[in-house]
């Protein structure tokens, strides 16, 4: 039964390796800590595998999922400001010739 989920975390650390995305990593991730509080749980450790569904499976994938969203937005606001420039200085190009 264990080799199941050892073979499982393989196949999620691979998926988490190659992956592009931020939130399909994350998500990934918490999977990931969640088969691992199993694996604790079946190895007669409920303390620790209460402990890595808490924290590895909800409050980490919670903070890195608050963390890109403010990623993102701060660089699209950048984008936005940077945008805003270069059509100033072009305009200001544009008035003294």
């Amino acid at each position: 039964m264990t080799y199941f989920f050892h073979a499982l975390l393989i196949i999620i650390l691979i998926v988490i390796i190659f992956s592009k995305e931020n939130l399909k990593i994350v998500i990934y991730s918490s999977v990931f800590s969640l088969i691992c509080a199993i694996l604790y749980f079946l190895y007669n450790a409920p303390d620790v595998a209460l402990a890595e569904a808490a924290i590895g499976s909800a409050i980490v994938p919670l903070i890195y999922i608050i963390s890109i969203s403010k990623h993102s937005k701060s660089a699209s606001n950048i984008d936005e400001n940077e945008s805003s420039k270069k059509n100033y200085t072009s305009l200001k190009e544009v008035e003294y010739d």
